[in-house]
């Protein structure tokens, strides 16, 4: 009896597994396989697709474009994901309260998750045209600008920050904060109100009761969640693409677009899968990196 139970369960997990060793492990396993051929659209005809090894990585890691990316590619993710786990903790603090029109605020939090990510950049291209951009006609009507603000244009940098840089974080930010909040607000409903009560007599303060009750036990969710969004922060590529196209002066090129620009711009599959083998690995070191703390706290 125990047997045929088994046996149902792989039979009903068996078609996700499918699908995903179709449309996941498998492409995968291709993309790295490309990464050490000679895989040039555009000569793989006389030249076919001879084993290179390692060379494609020395390639792109000797391109001044590909390293800039990468840099691009890990203030992107910082950025983004601090600004969306700090203002994420900000409003599931306030979702969480008891309050008339709670339902009506969550629903409007969670709007942002029911627009697709090519939708939602559509949008936010307009807001921030140059010319076009309401932002813009509110702020010079606040007296707080003489210039309209470049915010997907503009070529002046700090370094590796720029204006560019920060709208379409903001909009990345804009976007995945739903996702943030439930996951917290999840988090926070399981918390024991007694622990708040017993704070409360106390005498402790609104603070003293997030530092000290609060953090410490969202800290396994926090340490799920970031996990995941340093990964999709890392493998991004819509939003970035569609607002900028990387530009301008690659300013806020990432390493997902840099692999598309190789393999449909200059047709460079090798390079292009060695870009995005450059992925996989940062994003295995990331949950290597949990996988071992996790593994860890289970021994202690």
């Amino acid at each position: 009896m125990r047997r045929r139970q088994y046996i149902f369960c792989y039979l009903m997990v068996a078609p996700a597994l499918l699908f995903t060793l179709a449309l996941g492990v498998y492409p995968m396993l291709a993309s790295l396989w490309i990464s050490f051929l000679e895989y040039d659209l555009l000569r793989v005809r006389t030249h076919g697709t001879p084993w290179v090894g390692l060379e494609n990585y020395v390639t792109i890691f000797n391109d001044p474009r590909f390293l800039q990316t990468v840099v691009n590619t890990g203030i992107f993710t910082a950025l983004a994901v601090s600004l969306v786990v700090v203002f994420g903790l900000l409003l599931s603090q306030v979702l969480n309260g008891e309050y008339k029109g709670r339902t009506a605020l969550r629903l409007l939090v969670c709007v942002p998750w029911f627009v697709p990510p090519v939708v939602a950049s559509a949008i936010w291209m307009w807001l921030l045209n140059t010319d076009r951009s309401p932002i813009n006609f509110l702020l010079q009507d606040w007296g707080l600008i003489d210039t309209k603000i470049r915010f997907l244009t503009d070529r002046e940098n700090w370094g590796p920050f720029s204006i560019p840089m920060f709208s379409v974080t903001a909009v990345r930010v804009w976007n995945g904060l739903p996702f943030v909040v439930i996951f917290l607000l999840a988090g926070l409903q399981s918390i024991p109100k007694s622990l708040y009560e017993a704070a409360d007599v106390d005498g402790a303060s609104l603070i003293q009761k997030f530092r000290h009750i609060t953090l410490p036990l969202l800290m396994p969710v926090l340490g799920v969640l970031l996990m995941l969004l340093i990964m999709t922060g890392l493998g991004h590529f819509e939003i970035n693409y569609i607002m900028t196209g990387g530009g301008p002066q690659n300013l806020t090129n990432i390493l997902a677009i840099y692999s598309y620009q190789q393999a449909f711009e200059v047709w460079k599959f090798d390079t292009a899968a060695a870009a995005s083998g450059t992925i996989l690995i940062m994003t295995g070191m990331v949950c290597l990196f949990y996988i071992r703390r996790q593994f860890r706290k289970d021994l202690a």
